[in-house]
């Protein structure tokens, strides 16, 4: 299994040795990044052969970033970047920025460091690694968190689910919207200021930060981090909602253009991720049913059939901000635009696209639904709310779609595990297979756990 468990004793030793190098100088607060960093650093679009760098300083600041490989325990070297050694340049006021890191090794376990350009390391306080997974298309067992709905009107405004999905080491951690909440009483969204110190906030949580210091972030967004509740293209302040979600999120592409949404896709190891954005150019939810009535821009169909028809990946994962298969209750779902929920459908029978599954958020409960779809049953995996209220939600036997037992009426996030069975192994006649599980926000098991193998997936 190649996902990121618990580090062994040799390479926490490895880690550990670390520390001083990076912490000796008795100058630097023994606070979190107090002295520097407001937020971060963050990982993002992780590759076999480098990563991005995300962080927020309290000022503006410019750090060379040094990688040394763990298992080898070598010396500090510079980063390099697509032009030569990698500077994080936390530039404006806001002090924001990344960076992107490249020439890495694949399947390859690194520390890094944020070194200022006079004095010492910043503090390593929570053991900055990350490991680079196989090229693309290698059979790679990886590890995959993902949730929604992060507000402070939850149980604990603290939000400790982080701390218990960083204890989970996934590889990849899914924002699948309402990642924060631009709040009611002040209209936040139709404030440009409001909206970015909101996001500010949010991304400087404490229980936040060692997750985003070991796990590579990927985001998309809902209606609460896009614009009012059940917001759409006539939003009016989008563009504006859209510069600030990029520069709060290092995603591997935002669009295809400066005038289209935040949709993009990225492949590890033989899984890609298709991230949607259902919002940007979304037609009013009371619109009365026609060609009009859309859910994506025709730019982003066309993007996502092209993709999915060409993926040579074994698993095709599809993320919506809001559930795709549900049609049990009265909240937003694209049961709400029929015309576009069958054309999603229609299209991976009828292309006969295999190994596709579905993820979600949005609806304040989390479950598994399964639909037929001729070829095979489609499968949703839905993880809300992170950090927010529960919702409504109805018994399994009122849910004829949902996987009995999966229901979990309480803050949860999911875990998805992909396994590749090498060759000569006892499981490799089963093939490839995800399982998908929801925990509670101290990271104790909900409901049962299912399988799903890529043998099932097949038209």
């Amino acid at each position: 299994m190649h996902a990121r468990q618990p580090l062994p004793p040799l390479l926490l030793a490895v880690l550990v040795s670390l520390l001083p190098v990076a912490c000796s100088t008795p100058t630097f607060s023994t606070q979190p990044n107090k002295a520097a960093l407001l937020s971060g650093p963050m990982l993002a679009d992780l590759r076999p052969d480098g990563v991005r760098l995300w962080a927020e300083a309290r000022q503006a600041a410019t750090y060379e970033i040094q990688v040394r490989n763990l298992d080898r325990n070598g010396p500090w070297l510079p980063a390099q970047g697509p032009l030569g050694k990698a500077s994080l340049d936390l530039r404006g006021s806001e002090g924001r920025g990344s960076c992107q890191l490249t020439g890495l090794a694949a399947d390859t376990a690194y520390a890094y460091r944020l070194v200022p350009k006079v004095g010492r390391a910043l503090p390593d306080l929570h053991g900055q690694y990350f490991h680079t997974p196989a090229a693309d298309g290698q059979a790679y067992d990886f590890r995959v968190a993902f949730g929604s709905c992060a507000g402070e009107w939850g149980m604990d405004a603290s939000q400790p689910v982080f701390t218990a999905i960083d204890t989970k080491h996934p590889d990849l951690f899914l924002w699948l919207g309402d990642n924060v909440y631009f709040i009611h009483p002040d209209r936040e969204w139709e404030n440009p200021e409001l909206m970015e110190k909101r996001w500010r906030h949010s991304r400087a949580k404490a229980s936040l930060q060692p997750l985003l210091n070991h796990t590579a972030h990927y985001a998309i967004w809902d209606d609460h981090d896009y614009g009012p509740d059940n917001s759409d293209r006539s939003y009016a302040l989008r563009k504006v909602s859209k510069s600030l979600f990029n520069r709060y999120w290092a995603n591997p592409a935002s669009g295809q253009s400066e005038n289209d949404g935040i949709y993009f896709s990225f492949t590890f190891g033989r899984v890609e991720f298709f991230m949607l954005d259902t919002r940007y150019e979304r037609a009013p939810n009371e619109r009365p049913e026609s060609p009009e009535k859309v859910i994506l821009s025709d730019v982003q169909w066309q993007w996502l059939e092209q993709g999915l028809k060409n993926s040579k990946a074994d698993f095709k994962v599809v993320a919506s901000g809001m559930q795709i298969l549900s049609d049990y209750h009265r909240f937003e779902t694209w049961n709400l635009f029929p015309s576009q929920r069958a054309r999603l459908l229609d299209f991976i029978r009828e292309q006969r696209i295999s190994g596709v599954f579905f993820l979600s958020g949005d609806r304040h409960i989390g479950e598994a639904l399964r639909e037929p779809n001729g070829g095979y049953d489609l499968v949703e995996f839905t993880s809300s709310p992170l950090a927010a209220g529960i919702g409504e939600t109805l018994p399994d036997r009122q849910v004829p779609q949902r996987i009995a037992g999966t229901l979990a009426a309480v803050e949860n996030f999911g875990l998805l595990d992909f396994r590749f069975p090498a060759p000569g192994s006892s499981d490799f006649a089963e093939g490839p297979a995800l399982t998908f599980r929801l925990y509670d926000v101290y990271g104790k098991p909900l409901g049962r756990q299912v399988v799903l193998r890529l043998s099932e997936l097949q038209p």
